[in-house]
């Protein structure tokens, strides 16, 4: 009886934070690429990561602030393995070689352009609010200058 206790105090401590979280999906699905920001912040989690119970309530935080600015905020949870599904989101979001290359890893944020995949930036857990929202406005700056013809 103790150990089933325990065994459920242990799956409650690691899946519960996942029922919490506010939701990750971009909050106007664009219909055409081409209307996509090219900044994409793609989060890599689980659960299970230390790392990712630091850096994912900052990255909340910061995001708020970033509602109507030209990036899309990407999630992935590997809480549950379910890779085939996420490499569904990856490619939806037009970034499928970003997500193999990090497939599995968790605890850190991609800031990358969507158009190339050049990863521009990867926050991690030092990072502290100020910083993330520092390379966030960084590399928004980057992505909308108007190209050089």
């Amino acid at each position: 009886m103790r150990t089933a206790l325990i065994v459920l105090a242990l799956v409650g401590v690691f899946l519960g934070p996942n029922f919490f979280r506010e939701a990750w999906a971009p909050t106007a699905v664009a219909e055409q690429v081409e209307e996509r920001p090219r900044l994409v912040a793609a989060l890599f989690r689980s659960s299970w990561c230390s790392s990712c119970r630091i850096i994912e309530p900052r990255i909340n935080d910061v995001r708020g602030n970033y509602r109507d600015a030209p990036v899309e905020f990407v999630r992935f949870d590997f809480t549950l393995g379910q890779r085939n599904s996420l490499r569904e989101k990856a490619i939806e979001a037009g970034i499928p070689d970003t997500y193999d290359r990090f497939m599995g890893r968790t605890g850190f944020m991609v800031l990358m352009d969507r158009d190339t995949e050049t990863i521009f930036e990867i926050v991690t857990v030092q990072y502290d609010r100020e910083h993330i929202a520092e390379a966030l406005d960084r590399w928004i700056s980057v992505t909308t200058m108007p190209d050089e013809a």
